[in-house]
């Protein structure tokens, strides 16, 4: 498996549909440690967001941000969020 499989299975296993509760993918691309991070966040409304760093790659996948973002939504069906 690649990694990014490894990450959507973990998605999956994290994703327990519970009432009145928001569930993200955030993907991070941090420019100074040439990093690629993606966290599984959620939270209940009116409550903190948790965050959960379910992987970490390296700057070459920088570029393929966007079609990373598509092939977790599809994959899962959750909102992405990028920082670019």
């Amino acid at each position: 498996m690649n990694p990014i499989e490894d990450m959507i299975t973990t998605i999956k296993t994290l994703f327990t549909k519970q009432p009145n509760t928001i569930y993200e993918v955030r993907i991070v691309h941090q420019r100074y440690a040439k990093k690629v991070n993606i966290f599984f966040e959620y939270y209940k409304i009116g409550q903190a967001r948790r965050s959960q760093q379910i992987g970490r790659l390296d700057d070459e996948y920088r570029l393929q941000i966007p079609a990373l973002a598509k092939q977790i939504h599809e994959a899962t069906g959750l909102t992405i969020r990028t920082n670019d």
